[in-house]
């Protein structure tokens, strides 16, 4: 029974038959997708369902051809629950192309864009962190970031609030509860004005562990079974996009020694990219805090083992988060405003109570404000937005794709 049905469902090319779609099961509530490989010709489909259901396969073409492919994946448990995550990697995907697919035996026909392999036409990105603490905040920035129709976003840490000494929301199951509250307003709400979904790309924070455990093997944390990664429990990576982009996603010290092994791993990895002409390092705990101590030990190894290689290697921009505020620093090279030094923005505002940033002698502009980080990228220029919750732009600056050179415009910040 199952065999006829996936051959009738792999061979329609038109809608499903109304006996069809009664056999089919309604759309899993959680359905996401990220990245593990290559973001121009892969894309990995994550959905939950309950242990019963083990069918990790999905059926996808290019938009507006006929025949479907076929894909099989793997599961995992989620421990403690009734639950698995399943994964589907799509890969020989044609860069810049749009693609339907289709959950085994579940209704809904979705749609993604994989990211072109040049910069013909600009590619656009959000970067937040600290996004679902209230649910009512995370909503209506969600709204934002979907309304700029984005190709994908980066989430740098604090996803979904579900560990950490001061975490608040408990009882039976409150962890899990969390963080499908999260995926499902994901694929309610990040969807473009024609239908894509909007990939997720995570990044580890404090919060997102039950608390910081320091050692270079796999960490039984929901954070590692709810995402895919290239290496199964290692957090730093770099993304690569075509031959103008790396992001480099950094652990700030929650499962990772930030000396160390993983710094070794950046320079290796920033040195093979130097002539990459856009390189944007996210982390979670910031080198120059716009609220917390500066003298705190992570921000402290950060600028002594991370900052010496962004300069180095000419990074544009370093997001942070963290601190629940807005931020962009002046240029800083040697821990001093160099025209030449590189810029960190962000401070992760997304979801939680915005605090209000110290006068401290390396921000050219902070705001008490939730607010995102918005980039475009084009041939000429990177332009860099921090959008707030209410949609204005607070503030702004442009970087150049050069390996030798960071260039900026001071941004102005907007009075509220």
């Amino acid at each position: 029974m199952r065999n006829g049905l996936l051959f009738l469902w792999i061979c329609c090319t038109g809608c499903l038959s109304l006996s069809l779609s009664r056999a089919l099961e309604k759309a899993p509530s959680v359905l996401y997708l990220t990245w593990m490989h290559d973001p121009t010709t892969t894309m990995t489909v994550h959905w939950h369902t309950t242990n019963k259901d083990r069918t990790s396969q999905v059926a996808y073409r290019k938009k507006g051809e006929g025949q479907w492919q076929f894909k099989e994946g793997i599961y995992g448990a989620l421990p403690k629950t009734n639950l698995v995550v399943h994964t589907v990697e799509l890969d020989e995907l044609e860069p810049g192309g749009e693609y339907q697919f289709r959950i085994f035996g579940k209704r809904g026909v979705y749609s993604f864009k994989t990211l072109s392999n040049t910069l013909s036409r600009p590619v656009r990105f959000v970067v937040g962190g600290d996004a679902y603490f209230y649910l009512s905040v995370l909503r209506t920035m969600n709204d934002q970031i979907a309304s700029k129709d984005p190709d994908f976003v980066v989430v740098g840490g604090d996803i979904a609030y579900t560990n950490g000494r001061r975490a608040i929301f408990k009882g039976k199951g409150w962890e899990i509860k969390r963080w499908r509250t999260f995926f499902k307003e994901w694929k309610k709400q990040m969807v473009t004005s024609d239908g894509r979904m909007i990939p997720i790309v995570p990044v580890l924070g404090n919060h997102d562990i039950k608390e910081s455990t320091l050692m270079p093997m796999f960490h039984h944390f929901l954070f590692y079974e709810l995402f895919a990664m290239p290496e199964k429990g290692t957090p730093y990576r770099v993304l690569d996009v075509g031959d103008y982009l790396s992001l480099f996603l950094l652990d700030s010290g929650h499962t990772y020694h930030i000396e160390g092994q993983q710094t070794q791993w950046l320079k290796k990895t920033l040195s093979a990219r130097e002539n990459i002409p856009y390189k944007m390092a996210v982390y979670h705990i910031a080198a120059y805090p716009s609220v917390y101590p500066y003298q705190n030990p992570s921000s402290r190894k950060i600028r002594a083992q991370w900052n010496p290689l962004f300069e180095r290697y000419h990074l544009n921009v370093a997001f942070e988060h963290h601190n629940h505020a807005y931020k962009r620093t002046h240029p800083i090279k040697g821990n001093k405003i160099d025209p030449d030094g590189v810029v960190y923005m962000g401070d992760g505002s997304w979801g939680v109570t915005p605090r209000k940033p110290k006068k401290l002698w390396y921000l050219a502009s902070a705001a008490q404000a939730n607010a995102v980080c918005l980039v475009t990228l084009s041939q000429d220029l990177a332009l860099l937005e921090a959008i707030s919750i209410q949609g204005e732009i607070l503030d702004s600056m442009t970087t150049f794709p050069t390996h030798s050179m960071v260039a900026w415009n001071q941004g102005v910040l907007l009075e509220k």
